[in-house]
Formats: structure tokens, sequence, C-alpha cells
């Protein structure tokens, strides 16, 4: 198997794994217990929450657990959405088509009676599920090479009116791209939102443990396990400081998380998390030197085999290739031959990815419907091997060389 895609989900550390399990099994006792064995795991809780945030360099307050990045998600954008009550009324809004979410051709275009939210084009679906469901109206901050411009901030900041200011309610824009793997402009766009007053938001999953997170630049950002190597049951919610008290909570019956989220914690998946979170931070340095050569030296192939390369000029994580195969008329028989052949790799966010739909971000970067259709992303990690790159290009050169005219597009 040639495993490239880390950005869908990270292959289990398994000496993490096999750590945590051996404690779990050892002591399964619901931390909010009263007896001896709870207590223990309550301590092993705050210890973990308290590991966290250290690596964040924050207070353990901040962090709050919830179980799956959709969910961190909701959870922030509820509390922005709701926790700070500005102007308007609620908006209810019915249409929830996410491949119709493009650019907003301009602030007046949207409706100003109600709350709204500024959000870069290439944000998760599940971030812009989140707002609507929110009832909040969207603006879309335009792409240039994937990248968001901090002068289109700011021109979108001016041109709205002072009833449209009012029911403002954050910006938010993800740090690094799950599909191009461009690295957004976060300290510049986070100073533009504090001259207006803005909260600024960020969907820090893909990034984390791969490049330096500016916390300070952000009122609440968002962290994944299974995008680290921790498995899947355990994200989190960030929260600075001064908006501790702003929190919204996400389910009420229980006093988990400081009574903002009730349910039973997940124990294993959050020693995971804290694990691995403490590992990748440590090898980011190791991966970059590492990772970096190798993507250059795919996306040179592929160059040469007439492939584009989505975001190329823009700042990008050395884990990620986006490749837009243009004039590959056999694309589901080129994916056949990849599958078949023991490649694992994406057609974009792996949300989406099984239904080969047009990505919405490509498009949002001026690509067209069927270009957008025909893109595979390549998304390597801590366990990548350059003799994994070098089988990938074989399986390739030989496929392309059956669907493609002189084995080029």
């Amino acid at each position: 198997m040639i495993y490239l895609d880390y950005n869908a989900t990270h292959p289990p550390i398994q000496e993490i794994f096999e750590k945590n399990w051996k404690r779990y099994l050892e002591n399964p006792a619901n931390p909010s217990g009263i007896s001896l064995a709870s207590q223990k795991n309550q301590s092993f809780l705050d210890r973990r929450r308290k590991e966290i945030a250290a690596l964040l360099a924050l207070p353990a307050d901040c962090i709050r657990f919830s179980s799956t990045g959709t969910e961190a998600t909701y959870w922030m954008i509820r509390t922005f959405a709701e926790g700070q009550e500005r102007a308007g009324s609620s908006v209810h809004n019915a249409d929830r088509d996410l491949s119709a979410t493009s650019p907003s051709p301009s602030p007046s275009a949207l409706p100003s009676s109600g709350p709204s939210c500024i959000l870069s084009a290439c944000e998760h679906d599940a971030m812009i599920a989140a707002c609507q469901d929110a009832g909040l109206n969207i603006r879309y901050l335009p792409l240039h090479e994937g990248r968001v411009m901090p002068q289109d901030l700011e021109e979108m900041l001016q041109s709205l009116s002072e009833s449209e200011r009012r029911v403002l309610r954050f910006v938010s824009v993800i740090h690094a791209s799950n599909e191009t793997g461009v690295i957004q402009p976060v300290a510049e766009l986070s100073r533009i939102c504090r001259k207006y007053n803005l909260p600024f938001l960020s969907d820090c999953i893909q990034s984390a443990g791969k490049i330096p997170l500016p916390v300070s630049e952000f009122d609440a950002f968002l962290l994944n396990g299974h995008k680290l190597g921790a498995g899947a049951g355990c994200a989190v919610t960030v929260f600075a400081p001064q908006h501790l008290r702003r929190i919204v909570p996400l389910y009420r019956g229980g006093l988990q998380e400081e009574e903002t989220r009730a349910g039973t914690e997940n124990l294993l998946a959050i020693g995971n998390f804290a694990d691995a979170f403490a590992l990748q931070l440590s090898m980011m340095a190791e991966k970059e030197s590492r990772l970096r050569p190798q993507h250059a030296r795919l996306e040179s192939f592929l160059k040469e085999k007439g492939v584009i390369i989505a975001g190329e000029a823009s700042p990008r994580l050395s884990n990620t290739t986006y490749a837009v195969f243009q004039n590959l008329e056999n694309m589901d028989f080129f994916l056949m031959g990849l599958d078949q052949a023991g490649v694992i790799c994406s057609t974009g966010s792996s949300c989406k990815s099984r239904t080969r739909q047009p990505s919405r971000v490509l498009r949002a970067m001026g690509y067209s419907e069927k270009d957008s259709m025909q893109a595979l992303r390549f998304s390597s990690g801590l366990e990548t091997t350059a003799e994994e790159f070098d089988s990938l290009m074989e399986v390739m050169n030989h496929l392309l060389s059956r669907f493609a005219p002189a084995g080029r597009l």
C-alpha cells in the first residue's frame, strides 16, 4: 500500500495507541463518578488538558474537548454567532446546497437585516454548514492562487454600511487549506479584524503539527486528533482567554467541560490526542525538511506530464500536492488504476471525495467545472518514505502511458 492521504486522516501512531489503550483497559471508570478510580481518571483528564494547553501556551480552561472536527466547528461558530448579540434578528438560511457556495460578488449582494459573517472561499464544508445553521448570511473573500489577500478583507469591511457592520459577527479563515495546502496570511487578517473590533476565528485542523500556530492571532481555533495520528474521537475547540465567559453550551444535561458540553469524555482519544500532538510538534522541522523535497520531486514529474499544480505560486504546506489532470479524459479509469496499484489518495475534501463532485475550492480559484473534477490530492506525513514517492511515480507513469497520448497530457 502507498498511503498518501494524510490530509484525510493520519494513520494511528501505534505506540501511542498501545500506551493509552493499556491504561484505559486498566481503569475504564467514568471520570464524573465518586469512586477513587473515577477520581484518578478525572485527574488524568485534567492533566492531559493542561498538557495540550501548555503546547499552545494557554490556560487549561481554554481547551474544550468534543468528538469530531465538525462538532468542534459547530461549537465555535455557535458561540460567536449567539454569544455576542449586537443587532438584527435571526435569519434562517433555506438554501443548504454547499456546492453553490461561491465567493460573493459584493457585500451589498447580501441582505443586511440579519446577522452575518465573513469566510474565505476555501473553507471546509463543515464551516459553511455551521454558519448557515447558525442563521448567518455569509460573505466570501475571493482567492488569488488559493490565497486570501488582506486588502480584500479591508476593502470588504470598508464597504459595509453601519447597519451591516453592527450585525457582522466574525471573520473566519482556514489556516491552511485541506485541499490545496495553501497557507493563509492569518496574522495580517487578524490585525485587520482587531482594527474593526471583530473576532477572528480559524480552522487549524490541517495546519496543526505541520507549521507553527500563531495562537495569539486567533479568538478561537480548531484542532482534530485524527489528523495528528491520534485516531478518531477527540477534537478541540480552543477559545482565547478573553472569550471563556461567552462560550455557548453545545449540549446540556451534564457537568462536563465546565457545563458547556455534556457527555462522558473519551479518555482514550483525549490521551491519544495529547501524545500525538506533542509528537507532531516535536517532529515538525524534520517532517518539513524530509517531505518538501519529495513533493517538489513529485510535482516536477507531474508538470513534465502536463499536470497543473493548484496553488503552486502560493505558500503551501510541505506535505500537500493538489494536482489537476486537466486533459485526462479517462479520469475514472485512472483512479481505478491507482486504487488497484495500492495507491491511496483523494479527489479533494475527504468528506466529499466519494461523490466526484467539482471541487468548490478549485472553482473559487477560477478553474472550470470540468477541470475541478480532474484533481487528485497527494498528502504525506510522519511515516511517508521516499520509496513511496518512487512507487507512486512509477505507477502514474505506467497509467499515463495507457490513458494519455505520448504518456503526457
